[in-house]
């Protein structure tokens, strides 16, 4: 089932600015944008990869690209999938917490819009996908933003990885 959520606007206000965005299931057509708003960091084969992995997120169904733009501009991302495959160091029992639960495989934000509502709005609309889907909860991995999933989502540390020499630290949250 494709979730395929209204228009939703979101109007912040920090330090007299007014931030206005949208957050839309992405189209083959905000692939391109995205990759190039977002991969500033990435080398080109990093960047060929980020691209293939945000197209497959806009053509199979199980999973969606949701952006947050302003205009034609691409603020930050989230990719959301049904069932993600766990990690090979994973336990039954830690597998079995999950295997119901929607997952997270990339929230990006591109600096200069972070701090600003972006993210976390994005990681919302994440969690509400999931649930629509009638799935039982949200997991995510990350290696820098453990507290923020903690203190400002509820996330628990469930489990840590090292991923190609970077240690990571998977997050879940249950619905229930």
């Amino acid at each position: 089932m494709k979730h395929h959520p209204q228009d939703n606007r979101h109007n912040v206000s920090l330090a007299g600015e007014n931030f206005d965005w949208k957050l839309k299931v992405a189209t083959e057509a905000d692939v391109d944008p995205a990759v190039e708003a977002l991969s500033g960091h990435m080398n080109d084969r990093q960047r060929a990869v980020f691209r293939d992995k945000l197209q497959r997120y806009v053509r199979k169904s199980g999973r969606e690209l949701i952006v947050a733009v302003r205009g034609v501009q691409t603020l930050g991302l989230v990719c959301v999938i049904a069932q993600a495959q766990f990690p090979p160091s994973f336990t039954e029992q830690q597998a079995s917490q999950l295997r119901n639960f929607g997952c997270g495989t990339q929230l990006l934000v591109h600096p200069s819009s972070r701090k600003q509502g972006v993210g976390g709005s994005l990681l919302a609309h994440a969690e509400r996908w999931a649930h629509e889907n009638g799935l039982a909860g949200f997991w995510i991995a990350t290696h820098r933003q453990a507290d923020w999933y903690r203190t400002h989502f509820g996330y628990q540390e469930i489990h840590r990885i090292e991923d190609k020499g970077v240690e990571k630290i998977l997050m879940s949250k249950s619905f229930k």
